[in-house]
């Protein structure tokens, strides 16, 4: 008994150093970061066909999809066209290029300016096509918009060197452009002499290009003459509706060596562009009414205009960087830069390159070193991404980054989409730690609306120096699966390296024909 009292008795001392170790080991079991996506979610992305054909790979789909279902190509049963995108349930304002307007008005300017160029220009279903030269605003998506419900098909350039060999091989119906441009388009059509062609102005006709027109013969009308005047609306044949196959736009682009491509997208290339933008975000906080969106791609890319679909498709506001579009220049101007167009619109969700993310996220981590916590706080942060957890509502955040973010317009961030660049491994870290959201990282294509292939938005894989001090890969960061729209294979694959069970390398194929599988 007296050995079993001496074993029991206690003082004040012994029971402090105790409940001080139950309290430490307590704390650091709840404040342990968990994965936020499953091991077995992130262990198998894609899935690739049991065949494939002799130099090529076998063709990968996303896990989720599944090799043997059909693509997914709209985002709910009814949505079959691009109209079908406006969703007139939805009454609450939101905000598109500046101009607040509801989805009702949408519609109602939709059917204005689509009965107005038909009427004016004596466009024909199915058969006419309208050349854009326009700044990615308002009228540039209100015109596409108008343009495919009525069966026009619109056609963009994304680089203005593209104008000559366009009106070449593809002369246009009539044209649509931007006053800034009209001057240079008047004395380049008076070369092709382009008699009778109509011109839609967006903005004012000065006296100088219509003295200009009359010489030449060319006929220019305001872009907000035919909006404000259509007094009927033109009703379709049945058989001129657009449907899900049509044509909705064609892209031009130009190659690694500066030819002229193009690449025809149908309705449901875009509606099944707005499903694989949707899985570009957590399930958790997935695209709402209450978003604010702002991209860097133009509208005159396929990529660019999924985006802005998206938008629609959803109620979210949404807006474009400037200088990106079709007359972007070498600007330094600092109202064009990504940290003052995040300063005056304070977006929700961003889709924008690699490097203006780090530009971003280098501008809060710059304020947030101001606070003598910042070392400790990105040592814990740092901890958790190697755990695979990111949230901003640590105490850390509280107390050392929120502040940066706030003070960078950033407060409201719950998700960003990086693309047209590699993802330099070496900034991970920098971006994750300062946004502290789901990162999302895309490889696009001018031939495609959706992404080629996507990341998952909360992977964090790989990306992050171990703790024996080992250096990051060079190799940029990888862009995951297949987008769940998307089938993706590889051409130009040596058959040596397959047989020898490595990984496949090439070039993505820009078509795939199930038929010549074997």
């Amino acid at each position: 008994m007296s050995l079993l009292s001496g074993l029991t008795t206690y003082d004040d001392v012994t029971l402090v150093l105790l409940s001080g170790l139950i309290l430490t080991v307590t704390a650091g079991i709840v404040s342990r970061s968990e994965p936020l996506a499953h091991p077995l979610v992130l262990g198998q992305q894609s899935e690739p066909s049991k065949v494939r054909r002799p130099t090529e790979s076998a063709i990968y789909r996303n896990y989720g999809v599944g090799m043997y279902m059909p693509l997914p190509t709209r985002p709910k049963r009814d949505v079959l066209t691009i109209s079908n995108l406006l969703q007139g349930d939805m009454k609450g304002e939101r905000i598109l290029f500046g101009t607040k307007i509801t989805n009702a008005e949408i519609q109602t300017q939709i059917s204005a300016l689509g009965s107005g160029l038909v009427h004016k220009l004596n466009l024909a279903p199915r058969d006419s096509s309208v050349l854009l030269l326009l700044q990615d605003n308002f009228e540039c998506f209100l015109t596409v918009l108008a343009l495919s419900s009525y069966s026009v098909t619109p056609i963009a350039i994304n680089h203005l060197q593209l104008l000559n060999p366009v009106l070449s091989v593809h002369p246009p119906s009539a044209i649509i452009v931007q006053s800034s441009f009209l001057h240079a388009l008047l004395e380049q059509l008076a070369d092709e002499k382009e008699d009778g062609l109509h011109l839609i102005v967006v903005g004012e006709i000065d006296a100088l290009a219509e003295s200009h027109a009359r010489r030449t013969g060319i006929i220019l009308t305001r872009w907000a003459d035919l909006l404000e005047s259509a007094s009927e609306t033109v009703n379709l044949e049945t058989a001129d509706l657009p449907t899900a196959n049509d044509v909705f736009m064609i892209s031009y682009y130009g190659d690694e060596a500066g030819q002229p491509k193009a690449v025809q997208l149908t309705h449901q290339n875009m509606t099944a562009a707005v499903v694989s933008g949707r899985g570009l975000f957590a399930i958790s906080s997935p695209i709402s009414t209450n978003d604010r969106i702002l991209s860097s791609f133009s509208l005159n890319t396929p990529f660019g205009m999924a985006v802005a679909l998206q938008a629609l498709w959803e109620g979210a506001s949404f807006t474009i960087k400037p200088n990106v579009g079709l007359f972007k220049s070498e600007s330094t101007k600092e109202e064009d830069s990504i940290i003052s167009v995040v300063a005056s619109v304070k977006p929700t969700l961003l889709f924008i390159t690699p490097s203006e993310l780090l530009t971003l996220s280098n501008q809060v981590l710059t304020t947030a070193k101001g606070s003598f916590l910042y070392t400790l706080a990105w040592k814990r942060k740092m901890g958790a991404l190697l755990e695979g957890s990111i949230s901003r509502t640590t105490p850390w955040d509280r107390v050392v980054f929120d502040d940066a973010r706030i003070r960078w317009s950033l407060a409201d961030l719950k998700g960003v989409v990086t693309a047209g660049e590699p993802s330099d491994p070496s900034t991970q870290a920098i971006s994750s730690i300062a946004m502290s959201v789901p990162i999302a990282r895309a490889h696009i294509h001018p031939l495609s609306a959706s992404p080629i292939l996507a990341s998952h938005p909360l992977d964090l894989q790989r990306h992050f120096p171990s703790t024996s001090g080992s250096r990051v890969s060079k190799d940029p960061l990888h862009v995951g699966p297949p987008a769940p729209s998307v089938e993706v294979k590889l051409v130009g694959v040596s058959e040596s390296d397959i047989e020898a069970g490595n990984d496949p390398r090439g070039e993505a194929s820009s078509s795939i024909d199930d038929t010549e599988l074997h």
